[in-house]
């Protein structure tokens, strides 16, 4: 069984499982985001209300035991500031193959927080978990998203047409950018 490590640190950022104490905090990022989050995330189209964020915090913990899924907080090392929320969700362990997920609060776009925290996911998955293959899904309609992967040197596959409903309801294609060795990291 793999066992993800409680927190990942990079030059700026603390990358860590969160905790019950993080709740309010963490509701107050995705609130204040809501606007933005509403077009690309699900489970952001209705208010996020405290117990949501007590049952992201749990579920969060539970999953990274379990091994399948390392769901962490985003936070500034200068301020302790939540900043956002990052993920690596295993998706086939005998490949092994994963996939990486990332949101940022509204007030932190444009800092290369989400870049600095998939490089550190992208590196974990290929020293820590022995992957093979790690992709990024992005909404073709995303633009701010989909230049993370590019940044990171990540290959766009595949864009697979009318792939699902977006938040409005309207089809919407889906980005596969893929990286199979560490050494591709840019």
């Amino acid at each position: 069984m793999v066992r993800f490590p409680d927190k990942v640190e990079t030059q700026r950022l603390l990358l860590r499982l969160p905790v019950a104490r993080d709740a309010r905090r963490f509701c107050k990022a995705v609130n204040e985001s809501l606007p933005e989050l509403r077009q690309w995330m699900p489970w952001a189209v209705e208010p996020y209300d405290i117990q949501k964020a007590r049952s992201f915090c749990e579920v969060a913990t539970k999953n990274a035991e379990d091994g399948d899924d390392y769901s962490v907080l985003i936070v500034t090392k200068s301020r302790r500031r939540i900043v956002g929320c990052c993920s690596i969700k295993a998706r086939d362990w005998a490949v092994p193959r994963f996939e990486i997920g990332y949101w940022l609060r509204t007030g932190a776009v444009g800092n290369g927080y989400a870049t600095e925290a998939a490089r550190a996911l992208t590196e974990l998955a290929f020293r820590s978990l022995a992957a093979e293959r790690v992709e990024i899904r992005v909404d073709d309609r995303n633009a701010r998203s989909y230049a993370i992967p590019e940044r990171l040197g990540f290959e766009l596959e595949a864009t697979l047409r009318a792939h699902e409903r977006a938040t409005n309801g309207e089809l919407s294609n889906t980005r596969i950018y893929t990286m199979w060795s560490l050494s591709r990291l840019t």
